[in-house]
């Protein structure tokens, strides 16, 4: 009879677990990992908000010279607003914080082995300019493309 109390206690303090929400890191890295999982394959996100919070600014499988401009699939206020990256493609992206087809300026790359870059507020374009609210282009390449120091991680 010592059991049942024993054995009701043990399920009444296991079902806290399943009522205490989360800590917010564990909610952060669950938004990155369940939009990875919904991302559709072949193609790259941008959003708003750090731990791929705030909705999509954007996402495509082609490159993009100019998020600020109003041509291609990122388009005015998309230049300068993404806090999170994520990549579901087979080849790295390269983000660049400046615009054009030259390519030219600093740069970060996403591996497709990185699967996403939850908080840009610690990475840098090779030009030491903060990626942070700083991507305004990018372009899929190979990885040789990628210098060691520009991956986002």
């Amino acid at each position: 009879m010592r059991r049942l109390p024993a054995m009701l206690a043990a399920l009444a303090l296991a079902s806290l677990g399943v009522l205490v929400p989360a800590t917010s890191a564990q909610a952060d890295n669950w938004a990155c990992n369940d939009n990875y999982e919904a991302a559709m394959y072949g193609y790259m996100y941008a959003y708003d908000d750090m731990e791929c919070h705030g909705g999509a600014l954007g996402y495509t499988s082609s490159w993009d010279s100019d998020w600020g401009n109003s041509n291609g699939p990122f388009r005015g206020a998309d230049t300068n607003n993404a806090s999170s990256i994520l990549n579901k493609g087979s080849i790295p992206v390269q983000f660049f914080n400046g615009t054009g087809q030259d390519w030219a300026g600093g740069y970060a790359c996403l591996s497709p082995n990185e699967l996403y870059a939850s908080n840009l507020s610690d990475n840098y374009f090779t030009s030491g300019a903060k990626l942070n609210y700083g991507i305004s282009s990018h372009r899929w390449v190979s990885k040789d493309r990628c210098s060691a120091k520009s991956w986002a991680t």
